[in-house]
């Protein structure tokens, strides 16, 4: 019982943080490196910005007189790199995959903009 409850927490915490978590996951790990490079330029972009935001938090949270705890900086430092790599993992994934789809844009209603026919 135990054991399943950590791992449960393990693979939660992995989920949120690791881009390589979900790409060794099915269905993506049994999908064509064409697929896999779509969904990580669609995705790696969160996981980079969460890496990104914990190191900066961590940084600068060191650089305050008041925590001058060693670790804490080389954690920030460290974080900071995975957010670069999954960043760039998302650019070398975007070389492969080209741009994301555009979807040509919708009409809106304008309340100020009244058609030929309602003019009648």
């Amino acid at each position: 019982m135990h054991n399943a409850v950590m791992n449960h927490w393990i693979a939660r915490l992995l989920a949120f943080w690791s881009l390589t978590w979900h790409l060794r996951r099915p269905p993506l790990a049994h999908a064509d490196a064409d697929e896999r490079a779509r969904w990580c330029r669609d995705h790696a972009g969160t996981f980079a910005g969460r890496w990104l935001g914990l190191g900066a938090v961590l940084w600068l949270l060191f650089m305050t007189p008041f925590v001058a705890f060693v670790p804490l900086g080389i954690a920030g430092v460290l974080a900071l790199a995975v957010g670069m790599a999954t960043l760039t993992r998302q650019i070398l994934a975007q070389r492969r995959a080209g741009p994301p789809p555009i979807e040509p844009p919708a009409d809106f209603p304008r309340r100020d903009h009244h058609d030929d026919a309602d003019d009648r």
